[in-house]
């Protein structure tokens, strides 16, 4: 047998062997089929022509009605050429992707990124720049889109992504990267920047969307909403996904500014994340020449970034401003109707007109945390909570204002509860604060005017002691929010469960006990210094000198000094003439029915002291001055004083600000502008009243 022959035939071993190759291919056996890469078609839209393949750059097409007559499948690819330009033309594409296979449309070369100036331009009376209708597995990145003004009064819309008609349905993958979309302008509020719209009468199939990215777009100057998820489930009838037609949707890093309507606006969507956005210039701020663009709707309600029949969403790390209050809203954020288990957190805004939040009805168990808000102003108060809302949690946050305004820095609905709790209210204005059944207040810190008004048993009223407030110019330079050393803040918060674990700048929580405001102060606090201390178990107290009354040493469980005579004036003081700024401590308890005690501070001479006393005669805490011998009450509390009963009773003085506690609870802050006595030492007074002092501590 020749070789010739012998490799010129297959034996029959052999053919089987190729039989199972093939077979096992085709069934998977030797592992999954791998997919082609798809085609990469390029666009030129100056040198390219629609008779070539399309397939090279130098066989590029050159009109966009050209892409728009081919269906493109997984993998494939269109690339429009930096810096062409495609007048009056517009995107409407054809086909769908795959899992793991999306079809891209993107740039080549170098330069400005592709511009599409659709003018005006439509299909059945609807204008767009890119149009994605009824598709699945899409990626639309780095092209540049406007309309400019047009007079003809249509819907248009940046990027139009719509299911709809025929071939309606569910819909999956949809993103949309680095954008730059301007001077575009629709007809009502489905219509602006980036739409992805539900719609269709009640007869039609119902559409929905699973994956949707939209990232570090800018939208500028447009009409209506900037960024938007919409679904005619809410007109329809016979349709069913109000709260779900939308889910893992991300919007992050998009810059949204000059605005007809809304900044950003998801609705109907299921968890959906809206992070490290700006918007600026919301409601009705659009630069047009109205002679040209003479269409646009009449608006009444704006907010900047929102959701609206959603749950589970979170809006984190953004930042609005200049949020315009038309005949109403005006907040940069916003939990509106059928927003349930939302987050706010870690956002910035300032100078928006409405104010800070926006609650309206049937809200449920909503979270507001550790947020700075920045001269916001107060057309509806910092908080507007519509009848009708459900439980809000509102703390840690801070609310600074320093300009004019007047209205409510906090606010109630008429059927949840309000929870508002380690937030710092820095009211350098005039605004008021709410009492209401609906709420509780819990750890706050009030500064400026009215601080005395909200019902907070564990309030600190005064200074909170930024580092540097009103400073910040953006997110990420709100570092003056952050607590100084010396803050009353620190360690003197609540601790709040599953409270996401760290603070606006992202130190963890907690670090000790929890502080007030949205900075968690790191390290360790300075502890204070004892300037003087006594519990008298060494039964002396020559270190005191006594005036008036009968002193002595008494056993109450414990070694005690003690004042038995109730008629005239007792005092008794100890210390050093040059302590300032201290905090005085003490146990004090009045022996003598509608008698009263006090604490005696900056005591210079009898004539110049401080005092803060307890009266059981009207049941209240009483803060007086006496200068030049001279007593005056310059502030007081209603308190509930019981003869008999230890308490615990402190003063801290601080420059000219002097702040009163009794059984831990803040009572009285008050501001001395004159500042006399500016120091002294401590000490215990009663008129016709016998009392009993023990623990004596004073701290600097």
């Amino acid at each position: 047998m020749n070789s010739k022959g012998k490799s010129g035939r297959m034996t029959l071993p052999l053919l089987g062997m190729i039989a199972f190759l093939l077979f096992s291919l085709v069934s998977g056996l030797l592992g999954p089929v791998v997919e082609a890469a798809g085609t990469t078609y390029y666009v030129d839209s100056s040198l390219g022509s629609d008779s070539a393949s399309g397939t090279s750059e130098i066989a590029a097409w050159k009109t966009l009605s050209k892409v728009n007559s081919v269906t493109f499948g997984p993998g494939d690819r269109i690339l429009l050429k930096a810096g062409g330009v495609w007048s009056n033309q517009y995107l409407d594409l054809l086909g769908s992707g795959s899992e793991g296979n999306p079809i891209t449309v993107d740039r080549y070369g170098t330069g400005a990124k592709p511009l599409i100036h659709f003018g005006n331009t439509s299909v059945n009376g609807e204008g767009f720049g890119v149009r994605l209708r009824n598709v699945s597995y899409w990626e639309i990145n780095n092209l540049e889109i406007t309309s400019g003004q047009q007079a003809t009064d249509m819907r248009r819309s940046g990027v139009l992504v719509v299911g709809e008609g025929t071939g309606a349905g569910n819909f999956r993958h949809i993103y949309i990267r680095n954008l730059n979309i301007h001077d575009v302008f629709g007809t009502d509020r489905r219509t602006g920047g980036i739409n992805i719209y539900a719609r269709g009468a009640n007869t039609a199939l119902e559409s929905t969307w699973d994956g949707i990215l939209i990232e570090n777009n800018t939208i500028v100057n447009v009409a209506d909403t900037g960024i938007q998820t919409m679904t005619d489930a809410f007109s329809n009838s016979a349709w069913t996904h109000k709260f779900d037609a939308f889910r893992n949707v991300v919007i992050r890093g998009n810059d949204v500014e000059q605005i007809h309507r809304d900044g950003i606006l998801v609705r109907a969507s299921v968890s959906p994340l809206i992070e490290y956005n700006t918007t600026r210039s919301i409601g009705e701020a659009c630069n047009v020449d109205t002679s040209v663009v003479s269409y646009l709707d009449h608006i009444a309600v704006v907010a900047a970034q929102w959701a609206y029949y959603t749950t589970g969403a979170v809006f984190q790390y953004n930042e609005a401003s200049d949020t315009r209050m038309l005949e109403g809203d005006g907040q940069p954020w916003d939990f509106d109707v059928e927003v349930r288990g939302s987050i706010y957190q870690y956002n910035y805004s300032h100078d928006n007109q409405g104010g800070t939040l926006l609650v309206m009805n049937n809200t449920d168990n909503n979270i507001f945390r550790y947020n700075i808000s920045q001269n916001d102003l107060d057309g509806n108060g910092a908080f507007n909570l519509i009848s009708g809302g459900g439980n809000l949690y509102v703390y840690n946050n801070v609310i600074y204002r320093s300009g004019t305004q007047n209205r409510a820095l906090t606010h109630a609905s008429n059927t949840g509860m309000a929870y508002y709790s380690n937030n710092i209210f820095y009211n350098g204005a005039s605004g008021q604060y709410t009492n209401s059944p609906r709420m509780t207040y819990d750890h706050n810190n009030f500064y400026g005017l009215n601080s005395s008004v909200p019902s907070d048993p564990y309030k600190i009223v005064g200074d909170p002691k930024f580092v540097s407030p009103n400073t910040a110019t953006g997110l990420d330079s709100a570092v003056g929010y952050k607590l100084a050393s010396s803050s009353p803040l620190i360690n003197t918060g609540v601790a709040v469960t599953a409270n996401g674990g760290h603070d606006y700048f992202g130190n963890t929580l907690y670090n000790g006990v929890p502080d007030i405001g949205a900075f968690e102060f790191q390290g360790t606090v300075p502890q204070p210094v004892t300037l003087f201390q006594d519990n008298f178990e060494d039964s002396d107290y020559s270190g005191w000198t006594t005036s008036g009354g009968t002193w002595s040493m008494t056993d109450d469980g414990t070694k005690v000094l003690s004042q038995s005579l109730a008629s005239g004036e007792a005092l008794a003081y100890a210390g050093d003439a040059s302590w300032r700024d201290y905090t005085y401590s003490t146990r004090l308890k009045l022996l003598t029915a509608s008698g009263n005690a006090g604490l005696v501070f900056r005591y210079a001479d009898a004539s110049n002291y401080y005092m803060f006393r307890l009266n059981d005669a009207v049941d209240k805490v009483e803060l007086y001055k006496k200068t030049a011998g001279t007593l005056t009450m310059v502030s007081s509390a209603n308190a509930a004083v019981t003869p008999g009963q230890w308490v615990e009773v402190s003063v801290a003085v601080s420059g000219n600000v002097i702040t009163a506690f009794v059984g831990g609870v803040q009572m009285i802050q008050w501001t001395d502008t004159a500042v006399q006595p500016a120091g002294g030492k401590i000490g215990i007074r009663m008129h016709t009243s016998a009392a009993r002092i023990d623990d004596v501590k004073v701290t600097q």
